[in-house]
């Protein structure tokens, strides 16, 4: 009868002591189980901030280039209003200038130029009359007004002097630019008259007055020599 309440005591001490190591492992396991999903979570969380880190240089990068596409697209704007046309300072007889004003760009050419003492019977208000004959063409996209176009011409002896103004309308005998619009690619021939000083040297000039307010944005001078007017 003791023999078998040992045994008995024993079974009962190696079972309890089996549940014991079974409980000590699952404790174990369920102790160590957090600890590998925070690495799997800190891994994920690392993955992620480098995808940020990764859209924000992607991001950052497109602004710099939509940034340098709409500089370019400035430049070129840029470029492409201030490439007006330049001043034309020594003209001659035979020549054309392009005047680039506010009422459109268009083309003039000095055809001769001669002096006259008097016409219709009238003497001029200084020493002599310089005679011109000019082409005018419309080489701009808008409609032009010949005598606005023309009027922007003055003539001097003297390029640090005051200019004379066009006086051809109201004399029969000329040939004056008549008062009507020009279309793109039209053009008109007439004679512009200016009173001068007898002089060497003569000049046909853009008025100083329309370059210097912006009205004209380029500035033209004909020189013409004593010699080569007939």
């Amino acid at each position: 009868m003791k023999k078998t309440k040992k045994i008995t005591a024993a079974v009962v001490l190696t079972t309890a002591f089996l549940v014991a190591c079974n409980s000590n492992d699952e404790n174990s396991s369920s102790e160590f189980e957090p600890t590998n999903n925070g690495d799997e979570s800190q891994e994920e969380n690392v993955d992620s901030i480098d995808e940020s880190d990764n859209d924000s240089e992607e991001n950052e990068e497109n602004e710099e280039n939509e940034e340098n596409e709409e500089n370019e697209g400035e430049e070129v704007t840029e470029d492409a209003s201030s490439g007006q046309v330049e001043d034309q300072m020594d003209l001659k007889i035979g020549d054309t200038a392009i005047i680039d004003s506010t009422i459109g760009t268009y083309e003039i050419t000095l055809n001769s130029v001669e002096f006259r003492d008097e016409i219709d019977g009238v003497n001029p208000d200084l020493e002599v009359f310089l005679l011109a004959n000019y082409t005018l063409k419309n080489v701009g996209e808008e409609t032009i007004n010949t005598i606005d176009s023309i009027n922007v011409l003055e003539a001097t002896d003297l390029l640090d002097g005051p200019g004379e103004p066009d006086v051809a309308i109201g004399y029969s005998n000329l040939d004056a630019f008549e008062d009507y619009e020009l279309n793109t690619n039209e053009e008109a021939e007439g004679d512009i008259l200016f009173n001068s000083y007898d002089a060497e040297t003569f000049y046909i000039r853009a008025v100083q007055g329309l370059v210097a307010s912006g009205g004209l944005k380029n500035d033209v001078i004909f020189t013409i020599e004593k010699s080569e007017i007939q």
